[in-house]
């Protein structure tokens, strides 16, 4: 019999008869099971035996999209959709790590324990051979991996690095996390979050190399491969995605540095100290957020001079939105955008105080160098193409287009800052005078796919009129390689104006539309009410 726990609100002191005791009345939550105390031997397994199914299927559909004849156009978004129905199916059981280096993120921050860790990992591992073992007993025909033309292994090294070390930086904040992810009140977006992270890295890396994101994949991938025993090249993708954990777990502590479990209570009270004051976190968490937004970018305009690259930018850009935004919503406010800081500040919407918004911008012009940087780095030292070759619209067309979608994402991040229980909606008609009606809007569980929306809907409606930058930091990052190379785009500059302008005109209409959140109660009784 399997057991069953649940939670009672007893009163304190009635399992001792009712006897006088310090407290006692006061109602308080008991733990209660009923069955079997300990787990059988089957439930102590069953977690490593979700890893290796779950990790079976996975790599069995990256080494199907992988192979020699196959089309790119949908693969990434093939891996990341099993990813998230793999996540949702086993997360429950075993956590659906599904990846060794995950695993070790996890150890990495003390949420495994070494021999837990190795156990998942050697699960997921067996998980990805067997796969690959099918794969050849069934099926005939090569893998596509390693460097595409004109590309090394170092830069293929490069991007495989950071996107796995994003992974385990989204897996660490929207799992491990204990605040974005408290026991009692699980999230609904885990799955969804670490996902997308993989239909960013795909997309983006397409040009380079197919990506693979995963220790165990690219286990399974080089003995698929094997012509002569196993795959060196397949060492290549190993080496990088193990190593992404010790990245993405640093990372983690940085933006979270009063999550340690490992903390003894003197440090502990010192950590909760900082937090009270963790602008630093907060800074650092936008400099993450928008340096992989807009890496994730620039790496989609390699190579892309044609309107095939703007479906699957817009879809990568609002996928790595997406899971940043459900990774450091809970941290910064997940903004990674100038001109949505300043509505935020201006509407009295922000997270922080107004001088820490200040280095919030800061933070996100630097993270726009750092990525453009790296991308010509990558790009054998050519800047980051600003439009698409086949855009002909007129200029009053390219201005309309940024201010619109830049009203869109600001209105949207706004409206998903307010909670049901602040929003004071004006009373209807129906209602009697003076009670107030309960706002509907969305909660913390759907505000990345918001705002992954917006970005969606912008790149594609967007991008072949003016490249869809939607973001005055897209803009510095862009046109400021340009610069450097000689080429001044002095139009192209002039869309951070317009994007500020309409990140301004959203505040305007949100205040209107919001207009309960304010008002100025003076009366009691309407305080009352309100309250």
């Amino acid at each position: 019999m399997l057991p069953s726990y649940g939670v009672e609100r007893r009163r304190a002191g009635a399992a001792e008869g009712g006897a006088a005791a310090e407290g006692a009345g006061r109602e308080v939550l008991v733990l209660t099971h009923q069955g079997a105390i300990y787990p059988s031997a089957w439930e102590r397994f069953a977690p490593y035996l979700a890893e290796f199914v779950g990790t079976f299927l996975l790599t069995l559909t990256f080494i199907y999209n992988y192979s020699a004849s196959r089309s790119i156009v949908w693969t990434a978004t093939s891996n990341g959709l099993m990813v998230v129905a793999l996540m949702y199916a086993f997360g429950h059981v075993s956590g659906a790590n599904l990846n060794p280096s995950v695993s070790v993120a996890l150890m990495l921050v003390g949420r495994h324990s070494p021999r837990v860790a190795a156990r998942l990992c050697l699960s997921q591992t067996l998980g990805a051979i067997s796969a690959a073992v099918v794969r050849l007993m069934f099926f005939s025909g090569s893998v596509d991996i390693g460097p595409q033309k004109g590309f090394t292994w170092g830069a293929v090294i490069t991007i495989e690095l950071l996107y796995s070390a994003m992974i385990c930086f989204v897996y660490l904040n929207c799992a491990a996390s204990m605040k974005n992810n408290p026991v009692a009140a699980q999230n609904g977006f885990v799955g969804l979050a670490v996902g997308f992270c993989f239909v960013a890295g795909g997309y983006a890396a397409r040009e380079v190399s197919h990506s693979v994101m995963n220790t165990a994949i690219a286990v399974g991938l080089g003995v698929v491969d094997c012509k002569e025993g196993f795959a060196a090249r397949a060492l290549f993708y190993i080496f990088a995605d193990f190593f992404g954990a010790f990245i993405g777990a640093g990372a983690y502590r940085i933006v979270r540095p009063d999550e340690d479990p490992n903390q003894s209570e003197s440090r502990r009270d010192l950590s909760e100290r900082k937090r009270q004051d963790g602008n630093s976190a907060k800074v650092a968490a936008e400099f993450f957020g928008t340096f992989f937004i807009i890496f994730t970018k620039a790496l989609n305009r390699m190579g892309s001079d044609a309107e095939e690259g703007i479906g699957p930018e817009a879809w990568s850009v609002a996928a790595v939105l997406t899971s940043m935004v459900y990774s450091l919503r809970g941290i910064s406010g997940a903004y990674f955008n100038p001109a949505v800081t300043l509505a935020a500040v201006v509407s009295g919407r922000s997270t922080c105080e107004r001088h820490v918004a200040l280095f919030y911008v800061v933070a996100q012009f630097f993270a726009a160098v750092s990525a453009a940087s790296l991308f010509s780095l990558l790009n054998h030292g050519q800047p980051i193409p600003l439009e698409y070759r086949s855009s002909q619209q007129s200029y009053g067309a390219k201005i309309f287009a940024e201010t619109t979608f830049s009203f869109l994402i600001t209105y949207v991040v706004l409206a998903s800052s307010v909670s049901r229980s602040e929003l004071a909606s004006p009373s209807k008609q129906d209602a009697p005078s003076g009670e107030k009606v309960s706002g509907t809007l969305p909660n913390n569980d759907v505000a990345g796919f918001m705002y992954g929306a917006c970005q969606t809907a912008g790149g594609f409606a967007a991008g072949h009129i003016s490249g869809a930058m939607l973001n005055p930091a897209v803009v510095f990052s862009f046109c400021g390689m340009s610069v450097l190379t000689g080429r001044f785009e002095g139009a192209v500059w002039a869309y951070a104006l317009y994007q500020l302008f309409g990140a301004l005109l959203a505040t305007g209409v949100f205040a209107l539309t919001h207009a309960g959140l304010y008002r100025q109660v003076d009366d009691e009784d309407d305080k009352e009410a309100v309250a």
